[in-house]
């Protein structure tokens, strides 16, 4: 397997650091979006998505009675499926095929009704280690349905890697050699004139591309030296950064929004600290602090002025509930998992401590712990036929279902009765995960 083939090379790369599959289509597809509904299908154009199109798969939602179906399979995904296997519904889909890797998070996609991106490795067929990055994204006929998910991926060989590393080394060996055979310079003046060459991201050089950690954003405040405002511009411009998102599904993951918050925070009392500081970045971005909201003006310089104002004023509840329990950006994140609800138990939590004159968290009630529910997305809709052990179809609006999964097919085997004792603890856990 060619890595070239299969790696972000620089000829279909945007200019700019970032050049991987995901990000280049996560900003595509964000492109396309119109009042924060998703955007349809006929908004993509063949020109746009061409340098993928091989590595794409199209999946048709639009008729719920039925399985998805695969409208559109890119050749090299059918290369890797191999010959004369029919491919039709998500069903027929082999196991430890690259396809098979992609199509598994299209159920993500239709619960969170967003972008969702990967990476891991699994062995294939050919029992060969592979390492991959994929993006799903969906698109929808009326701007709040899924109707279709576009799904990319890009891959590389275990032994591909290993290959393109040694060939790295090898160039970079003969550079060396080059370098000392065509100059007398001694070394050590010559190693502070220029610092070694980046390599490109997504080139066979650098295999790592693929499954390389993030590096954690440190944005924690200096208590002994004043920030000026290059320093400020500089914490906010991280912030910025994790906003947009390490990765699409990093974006929009609860995890993610819940480190972004506590980098936030962190900026928010830098801010504080360095007011004059504060009120020259907040001047150059035509912003103004306010007194009885003092985390939105900081929450917008982040996440921008034009963003969702109901969800600006949940973070900034969050924020003030946070500060008010004298918690970190570094704690924030492990505070909001496990607090009851996350981010809106907290806006709840700060709501009622404003009313009651105390910020004590308080669990939520079982009649609160359902609306929340309630108010969810559903994953899937069928009917079902009521008997005696699942009770009336009045008075039973949650209950819990035993499933069979099978790959991508979820059988649903029995409702179970409905206990309060046992349904109770799974609906706060829940809650809790949200």
């Amino acid at each position: 397997m060619d890595p070239e083939e299969h790696t972000d090379s620089p000829s279909d790369q945007p200019n700019g650091p970032e050049r991987r599959i995901t990000f280049q289509l996560y900003e595509y597809w964000f492109g396309l979006v119109e009042e924060g509904g998703l955007p349809p299908l006929k908004s993509l154009t063949p020109a746009d998505i061409a340098p993928y199109r091989n590595n794409m798969v199209l999946i048709d939602l639009r008729d719920p009675k039925s399985e998805p179906t695969l409208q559109v399979v890119g050749q090299l995904l059918l290369d890797d499926v191999g010959e004369g296997i029919p491919l039709s519904t998500i069903s027929d889909i082999p196991r430890r095929t690259l396809l098979s890797r992609l199509t598994d998070h299209y159920m993500e996609v239709l619960g969170n009704k967003s972008p969702i991106s990967f990476d891991a490795e699994f062995i294939n067929l050919d029992d060969q280690k592979i390492y991959y990055r994929g993006i799903m994204l969906p698109f929808s006929d009326d701007g709040i349905k899924v109707n279709f998910i576009l799904g990319a991926i890009r891959w590389i060989s275990e032994d591909d890697m290993k290959k393109a590393a040694a060939e790295a080394a090898l160039f970079e060996q003969d550079n060396t050699t080059q370098s000392t055979t065509e100059t007398d310079t001694p070394a050590e003046e010559t190693a502070s004139l220029a610092p070694a060459a980046p390599t490109e991201e997504g080139s066979p050089t650098a295999p790592d591309n693929i499954s390389a950690p993030d590096i954690p954003v440190d944005v924690s405040p200096s208590d002994q030296i004043p920030a000026s405002l290059p320093h400020l511009r500089e914490e906010l411009e991280k912030c910025r950064s994790l906003v947009q998102g390490q990765s699409p599904a990093d974006l929009r993951s609860r995890k993610a929004l819940y480190e972004t918050l506590g980098a936030v925070l962190d900026f928010h009392h830098l801010c504080q600290n360095n007011k004059d500081s504060y009120r020259q970045l907040l001047a150059e971005e035509d912003l103004k602090a306010q007194k009885r909201a003092p985390f939105t003006p900081a929450l917008k310089l982040c996440f921008g002025r034009d963003y969702d104002k109901t969800r600006l004023t949940e973070y900034a509840a969050t924020l003030s509930y946070a500060q008010k329990h004298n918690l970190t950006g570094a704690d924030l994140p492990e505070f909001l998992e496990t607090f009851p609800g996350g981010i809106k138990g907290c806006v709840q939590a700060e709501r009622q401590g404003r009313h009651d004159g105390n910020n004590t968290p308080t669990a939520l009630s079982d009649e609160e712990s359902k609306k929340i529910i309630q108010n969810m997305p559903p994953l899937a809709s069928f009917d079902v036929l009521i008997d005696d052990d699942t009770g009336n179809e009045e008075g039973n609006d949650l209950c819990l279902v035993l499933t069979r999964r099978e790959g991508t097919r979820m059988d649903v085997v029995k409702i179970l009765p409905q206990d309060k004792k046992i349904l109770g603890p799974i609906i706060k856990k829940l809650i809790r995960d949200l």
